[in-house]
């Protein structure tokens, strides 16, 4: 009967299977890793993986993420990262960004979405372009379109979720799309037609 579980670790969800880092005990609930080098501005994900008496592993847990900020602190109770980033043309040489929220195994909800845009400068991270408020239980799907932008320029959106008490989350990952001033536009008339059965 396994008495034990072995931990993993990885960056940006990329888990190292050929090196434990740490073992617990099967009632243990946490546990400390030391001589750890975590660099600033990364995310680690940790796993544990039960070990048998015949030395296999089950299937990883959920994973415990750990985020370190640029000043090399990590950030605690924070909620998990937006994903599936999209971004879509609007009339009049707007964008829209779409991206989903999971709240499974989250730390802590969010208060919203910080929306970075990089025009040609760079990300600043100081300073978000606007804010999505986040709904407890109001679907995993969100979305956000710009004011007018310059016709024919290249923008970069990166979407990150914070809490008000704590900071955000630290995904540098982006979307770009490019303003269209002839970007779609609403229908001006339908014609439908139909027989009987």
């Amino acid at each position: 009967m396994a008495n034990e579980f072995n931990v993993y670790r990885g960056q940006d969800g990329d888990i190292d299977y050929s090196t434990a880092v740490a073992t617990m005990d099967l009632t243990d609930t946490e546990v400390e890793i030391a001589a750890q080098y975590l660099p600033a501005d990364t995310i680690w994900h940790y796993v544990r993986r039960e070990l048998s008496e015949c030395a296999l592993e089950s299937d990883p847990s959920d994973p415990c993420i750990v985020q370190i900020d640029d000043a090399g602190d990590m950030i605690l109770d924070t909620p998990n990262i937006p994903d599936s980033l999209t971004v879509e043309q609007a009339a009049g040489a707007k964008l829209k960004v779409r991206w989903r929220y999971s709240e499974l195994a989250q730390e802590i909800a969010p208060t919203g979405f910080r929306i970075y845009i990089d025009s040609g400068t760079g990300f600043d991270f100081d300073t978000p372009d606007d804010t999505v408020a986040f709904a407890q239980g109001g679907g995993p799907e969100f979305s956000w379109t710009s004011s007018a932008l310059n016709n024919g320029q290249t923008y970069k959106f990166c979407i990150r979720a914070y809490t008000t008490a704590y900071g955000e989350t630290q995904n540098v990952s982006f979307v770009s799309g490019v303003a269209k001033s002839s970007g779609p536009s609403g229908l001006t008339g339908i014609t439908g037609s139909w027989e009987a059965a």
